[in-house]
């Protein structure tokens, strides 16, 4: 098989990440890929040496604890009285949308949480929609704005995605860091 034919195979194995076992249930998933131009025989060359694939997958593992630890920090810092998101927070590691075996290569990091989440980002719920990246008021009892966004997660993200790129390069310097499926879009 071509090079071609193998990205070709990787992207649709890609597009199967929220098949019912990797979908966080009542959560919103959102990931960080890892990706690259090379196909499934430089991954499989790359996996000859298990040391250092043990190794990138415990950085990437403790890169996203740091993360998950920063975002109920940051849970904490916006939300006065946050019964349920933070106990929410759930990460996911995956190779290709399956749990990693030994030796594989993590390929994504997803964040979990309750789609509450998603409302106190944005500012937005009952009353309070989001239309074309814009808030609008739709509650007919009056018309004062009492919700605010709480951009509780992106910055977050942000400021630790550049740890993560290094995290790759180190690992293999043609891989890239996918951010396209992490933010929650404003």
């Amino acid at each position: 098989m071509g090079a071609h034919a193998e990205r070709m195979m990787q992207g649709q194995n890609r597009g199967s990440w929220r098949s019912k076992s990797n979908f966080f249930g009542n959560r919103y998933p959102l990931d960080v890929v890892i990706e690259g131009d090379a196909g499934y025989t430089q991954q499989f060359e790359r996996q000859q040496n298990k040391e250092a694939v043990a190794e990138f997958n415990a950085n990437v593992k403790a890169w996203g604890k740091k993360v998950d630890d920063a975002l109920r920090l940051s849970v904490a810092r916006w939300i006065d009285t946050d019964k349920k998101l933070s106990k929410s927070l759930k990460q996911n590691y995956r190779h290709y949308g399956k749990t990693p075996m030994d030796g594989q290569e993590i390929t994504s990091i997803g964040f979990g949480f309750k789609a509450e989440g998603v409302y106190v980002h944005l500012g937005v719920g009952k009353g309070y929609n989001m239309e074309n990246g814009t808030r609008i008021l739709t509650k007919t009892t009056d018309n004062e704005w009492k919700r605010e966004p709480k951009p509780w997660f992106n910055p977050v993200i942000e400021q630790h995605i550049p740890e993560l790129v290094e995290i790759v390069k180190k690992y293999c310097g043609t891989l890239l860091v996918n951010t396209t499926r992490i933010y929650i879009n404003t």
